[in-house]
């Protein structure tokens, strides 16, 4: 009888460490994935944008630490993004300082503007917070335009001296060269990446995270409770502001420079599109929306040539190049069909009326 049923107890308890870390193991497997996988010939043929990716997937979670976990939407987080990139490239460029010193500077920069605002504007209801985040927003982006004492560049942005060292470009490829060894500069994102990932998984599974779901869900109840609201949502705030500043940094060494639009207001409103479209309520939600943002984008401005039966081969390449416009149509199309859940919420549920029906075939 115990023979029997060690194996099944095994099994269950593999199962239910897989249950218990699919998140990391979920992140570890899009790393490794990620870039074979979009470089095949039958989807981009290319695994040039993987980087960027990463990249944007970091800051639509960090992102979405706020808007998803608390229910604070912010119109200006490109602020966090842009002060990582500007903190990386002011430092290498002007104070010659290397970029394991320049980048935490950032972030910490990113992190106290980020804990300044918030504790300007929490509190004054969620449509005036998200007024106010925009008019931030566009006061920083006026205050870099003007090139502060010919350090950001004004609108020229910053492109010459901001690329450390230790990586090296040529025809588009970047590698890190450490040691007298090289390797392709998207596994350095990458391991940024999943660090970054972990901490925020941790972030949101924690009583803190935990705190901020039940904030979002019913404030005044929360604050009945004895609950300071507005310091977890401070807190919040200024995390979400460090982790997107995080991305800036790496985002300012894969394009070799920093740009006024980082600051734009078009930044900001693309990770909103992301992550609502993937889907806020989920961990894994606004991942799927960075990457269909990015994936569709490339493989409809890509594509050229299309075989339509009766029409033979149509230049489909005018048209999509409008890629925006198809996005949009098709971001209307799933929040419809999922108003809460998004992109990832839409899978999940497929998944499980798949899995079900399943089942009941088997038992048939």
């Amino acid at each position: 009888m115990s023979d029997a049923s060690e194996p099944a107890a095994g099994r269950d308890r593999l199962l239910a460490a897989i249950t218990r870390y699919r998140v990391p193991i979920g992140i570890l497997l899009l790393v490794v994935l990620l870039r074979p996988v979009i470089g095949l010939e039958a989807l981009l043929g290319s695994s040039y944008i993987a980087s960027a990716m990463l990249i944007w997937m970091l800051f639509a979670a960090a992102f979405n630490l706020l808007y998803g976990y608390s229910g604070l939407l912010s119109f200006g987080h490109a602020i966090f993004l842009g002060t990582g990139i500007y903190g990386v490239a002011i430092g290498l460029r002007h104070f010659d300082l290397p970029y394991l010193v320049a980048a935490p500077i950032g972030v910490i920069v990113a992190g106290l503007i980020a804990y300044g605002i918030a504790r300007l504007i929490v509190g004054y209801g969620e449509i005036y917070f998200a007024m106010l985040t925009l008019a931030f927003a566009e006061a920083i982006h006026f205050v870099v335009n003007a090139d502060p004492f010919g350090l950001t560049g004004g609108a020229d942005g910053l492109r010459s001296g901001t690329t450390p060292a230790w990586i090296e470009s040529f025809r588009g490829r970047s590698v890190v060269q450490i040691g007298g060894g090289e390797f392709e500069l998207y596994y350095f994102v990458a391991l940024v990446f999943v660090l970054a990932m972990l901490a925020l998984w941790q972030i949101v599974r924690s009583p803190f995270g935990r705190t901020l779901v039940a904030i979002r869900d019913n404030e005044e109840l929360a604050r009945a409770m004895g609950i300071s609201t507005a310091r977890y949502q401070v807190w919040a705030f200024t995390l979400s502001g460090v982790f997107s500043a995080v991305a800036g940094t790496l985002l300012v060494i894969r394009n070799s420079g920093a740009s006024l639009e980082n600051f734009g207001m078009m930044t900001g409103a693309e990770v909103i599109l992301m992550s609502i479209f993937g889907g806020i309520s989920y961990f894994f939600g606004p991942i799927a929306g960075a990457f269909s943002w990015f994936f569709a984008r490339e493989y409809l401005t890509n594509l050229e040539m299309v075989a339509v039966p009766l029409l033979g081969t149509v230049d489909v390449g005018p048209i999509l190049g409008y890629w925006r416009f198809f996005f949009g149509f098709l971001f209307v199309v799933v929040i419809v069909l999922s108003p809460q859940k998004g992109l990832w919420g839409f899978v999940r549920s497929a998944a499980d009326r798949l899995r079900t029906r399943l089942v009941e075939v088997i038992r048939e």
